[in-house]
């Protein structure tokens, strides 16, 4: 019997059928209108955090991040929290990045956040989500990442209608577009004077939470983790000093207790074990 997970899987892994495109051979300037395009739709299918303060928070992190990147992209660096338990984040090309209020949530520190958060300012540095996207049907973008980010099960005709091409961006990052996120996520971080480990520590986190409750995490079905990839950015983190390097901030655990303070995020992006 098909489960809701086999439907998910389904939209992540279909193959794309345009033209395969080079990110090479994609500009700045097409790259940031296939990011905004995109973000305008996913904000139409998932619902954003309204919440100025705790928008401010991750996104003067995100830029810190950026800058300590020395990034001389020119791309607009937007970052949004989308209002769901899931425990997720992701990158769009063009520099639109989201993270989940269960992500928020479930970090114990501020390095806990910029682990993650600098994990795909990398992905959009190397340009690593450019040639998916422009390989899929835009049309069908924000309902994929809704079914796929959210864990909402589409019918035969919605599975149909985002069949051609429309999982291609949430496909799983190669594992060496997962190494040198990761590698340079320490950087970053460390850049920033942010203690690196919060990475791998939200690894720990998202590893404990999935042996718990038997569900694959979002992060973990779209950013794949390896036993080799942990050891290498364990053993990368282990190599630098970190003792003098920020783990927590009083204004992060402010906006955690003002993300409780708040109602829950709506029901249907609620999460839970899949049911037959």
């Amino acid at each position: 019997m098909r489960t809701k997970r086999d439907g998910r899987l389904a939209l992540a892994i279909v193959a794309a059928v345009a033209v395969p495109a080079c990110a090479s051979a994609v500009s700045t300037q097409r790259e940031v209108a296939m990011g905004m395009q995109a973000s305008e739709e996913i904000e139409q299918e998932l619902p954003i955090l309204d919440d100025a303060e705790i928008t401010t928070y991750v996104t003067e992190l995100g830029r810190r991040l950026v800058g300590a990147a020395g990034s001389s992209r020119d791309v607009p660096w937007q970052f949004r929290v989308v209002d769901t338990d899931q425990i997720n984040a992701f990158a769009l090309p063009g520099g639109f990045i989201y993270v989940t209020r269960g992500l928020i949530e479930e970090a114990d520190t501020m390095s806990e956040l910029a682990g993650p958060l600098a994990h795909e300012i990398a992905h959009v540095e190397h340009r690593h989500g450019v040639e998916q996207m422009s390989r899929m049907q835009s049309t069908a973008l924000g309902a994929t990442l809704a079914y796929v980010l959210l864990g909402r099960e589409p019918g035969d005709l919605e599975q149909a209608a985002l069949g051609v091409g429309a999982g291609a961006v949430f496909a799983s990052y190669s594992r060496d577009d997962e190494r040198e996120a990761d590698a340079s996520a320490i950087e970053y971080t460390t850049s920033a004077g942010i203690d690196p480990s919060g990475l791998t520590r939200f690894f720990a986190t998202l590893a404990a939470e999935e042996e718990e409750r038997g569900v694959l995490e979002r992060w973990f079905a779209t950013h794949p983790m390896t036993e080799d990839r942990l050891e290498a950015t364990e053993a990368a983190i282990a190599a630098k000093p970190t003792a003098e390097l920020q783990v927590d901030d009083p204004a992060f655990q402010r906006i955690k207790a003002r993300l409780e303070s708040l109602p829950p995020p709506p029901a249907e992006t609620a999460g839970g074990e899949d049911t037959q």
